[in-house]
């Protein structure tokens, strides 16, 4: 019995021991635990007091209106400080790159009928009539004035010119029997239209920012001006006019008043004369475009038509191109803007080219330079511009084929009058 008490007793006290020992580690371990979480509470605390600052700092800026408007005020004054700055550029910088371009945009201003403030409520005065001074109808000049005759009322027999007799016009004259819709004419552009039977070629132009097309005629004989039945009241679609008259097709011809860009067309600016018959008065500032009635163009400073063989013909400037010779480059005063011109070759063949304009998606016009080295390239002999703008247009088979800028371009502007092409069916 004692042996066996004494080895309960050695049990008991081992066990005591491993308790106790147990213990002490527990609390070892609650101790570290305990001053983990105390580093870790303090790290954070100090994490939230600075969020807690930053928090306040945003809240204090942003409800301080002092602060708030100073920050405003700045950001104004260095917005309004580089707008003006950019216009001070813009308008006196004599960089060629910015000094072409403000050119461009205060001709093209100035010569609309409408919009000369877009010019003039951001550019001074002196700075416009500097660049409009390049700006100029080329009087004096003369295309085709040998081929002018005077009538036998005026005729001065000791000067008289010999009229030579109409020649008999080569059978295909155009090439159109080799030519086909999609090939390249010969001055490279792209064929649209190979009327035959009509003895018509239409091509498309594309160049740079602008596009439009030109037609070529066979026949000068078939070429006149058609007014409207509607004189000094109100003018016609170019449509209506070429059913009036049999013509297959037709591009505008003469300026009318036109105030506002609300004009009807009813009131001609310059001479018109159609097969004979003249409405309007002659203006001297204008140039003059006119038909003989030994089918030539003739085109410039003519003075009175009464003295001469013309039978049809309107005023309009500039002239761009004289006896072969280009009369105008660039700009010239004029911009860019939608255009029409009327042109000849030494063969008789008549050009009508129409650029479109003020469309930045298609097309947004070009320069008078730009026109005459077209028809350069096409052998134009002698042309000149018509009028311009949303009258711009080029109508052929009942339809118009460019892209005018008017609010209807399916059937454009009303015009007084339009240089037309009989049809052939006509008879």
């Amino acid at each position: 019995m004692a042996e066996q008490n004494s080895v309960i007793s050695a049990e008991d006290k081992a066990q005591d021991i491993l308790s106790l020992e147990k213990a002490s580690i527990m609390r070892e371990n609650m101790r570290g635990n305990m001053r983990g979480n105390m580093r870790g509470k303090g790290a954070s605390g100090k994490n939230k007091k600075q969020e807690s600052k930053k928090t306040a700092k945003k809240l204090s800026a942003k409800t301080n209106p002092k602060r708030r408007r100073r920050k405003i005020l700045i950001t104004l004054s260095s917005v309004i400080g580089a707008i003006v700055c950019m216009y001070l550029i813009v308008v006196f910088s004599n960089i060629p790159f910015i000094a072409y371009w403000r050119g461009i945009w205060i001709e093209t201003a100035m010569t609309t009928g409408k919009h000369h403030w877009l010019a003039t409520a951001f550019f001074p005065k002196n700075t416009i009539d500097e660049v409009m001074k390049n700006y100029t109808t080329n009087s004096g000049i003369v295309g085709g004035n040998d081929l002018l005759v005077m009538t036998d009322e005026t005729k001065d027999t000791s000067d008289e010119k010999d009229v030579p007799a109409k020649e008999k016009r080569p059978e295909d004259i155009l090439g159109q029997k080799e030519l086909s819709v999609g090939d390249k004419d010969y001055a490279g552009n792209t064929v649209l239209v190979n009327d035959i039977e009509e003895g018509l070629i239409i091509s498309e132009i594309v160049r740079g920012s602008f596009r439009g097309q030109i037609m070529l005629i066979d026949d000068p004989s078939r070429v006149f001006v058609g007014q409207t039945q509607y004189q000094n009241n109100t003018g016609m679609r170019i449509l209506d006019m070429m059913e009036v008259y049999g013509a297959v097709a037709g591009i505008n011809a003469s300026g009318f008043n036109d105030p506002a860009g609300n004009g009807n067309g009813g009131t001609i600016v310059g001479l018109s004369c159609s097969e004979g018959n003249y409405w309007g008065n002659y203006l001297s500032g204008y140039s003059s475009i006119v038909l003989t009635t030994d089918d030539k163009l003739v085109v410039g400073d003519i003075g009175s038509w009464d003295q001469y063989n013309i039978r049809d013909g309107i005023q309009f400037y500039p002239v761009l191109i004289a006896d072969g010779v280009q009369q105008v480059t660039g700009s010239a005063g004029y911009g860019l803007q939608p255009r029409t011109a009327v042109g000849q070759r030494e063969d008789g063949v008549i050009a009508f080219l129409i650029i479109d304009g003020r469309d930045v998606t298609w097309s947004v016009g070009c320069t008078v330079g730009d026109l005459a080295e077209i028809l350069m390239d096409y052998n134009i002999v002698n042309a000149s511009c018509c009028d311009g703008g949303a009258s711009s247009c080029l109508a052929y088979n009942g339809e118009i084929t460019t892209k005018n800028c008017s609010w209807n371009p399916s059937i454009g502007r009303i015009l007084p009058n339009a240089f037309m092409v009989r049809s052939k069916k006509a008879g």
